[in-house]
């Protein structure tokens, strides 16, 4: 008989986009044809993930920060990671929507009006 430590466990949707964010940058529209879900539901998982790499991780009962991540889903929690936004920037007169603290896309550009906005990036570092 398989010890239960032993069976592989399944990524949460939310684990799996931390991993992929490790691996490179994506953008909204690349992250809900991958999960065939709508950006609204990727843009609550980013925003999760956001507080969840602020706080530190805690050992379920313990009450102490974990020190060996051993396991995929510690080492998603580990604390120390960052979201990272590469601001939308506007293809006509080059404007960057820095210090944005929404994670939804821009629909135009605030000062030349122009739409077509390159698409922000987000990546774990």
């Amino acid at each position: 008989m398989e010890r239960l430590s032993e069976i592989p466990m399944e990524l949460t949707r939310r684990q799996e986009i931390m991993v992929m964010l490790r691996e490179r940058e994506f953008t909204l529209d690349e992250l809900a044809r991958n999960f065939v879900v709508s950006k609204k539901v990727i843009i609550n998982d980013l925003e999760h993930i956001s507080r969840s790499l602020l706080r530190p991780s805690l050992r379920r009962g313990s009450g102490q920060a974990l020190r060996s991540f051993g396991k995929p889903q510690d080492r998603l929690r580990s604390g120390r990671a960052r979201l990272k936004i590469r601001a939308p920037t506007c293809e006509g007169c080059g404007f960057q929507f820095k210090d944005r603290a929404k994670f939804n896309d821009p629909s135009r550009c605030p000062m030349c009006k122009n739409e077509h906005l390159r698409p922000q990036r987000f990546r774990i570092t």
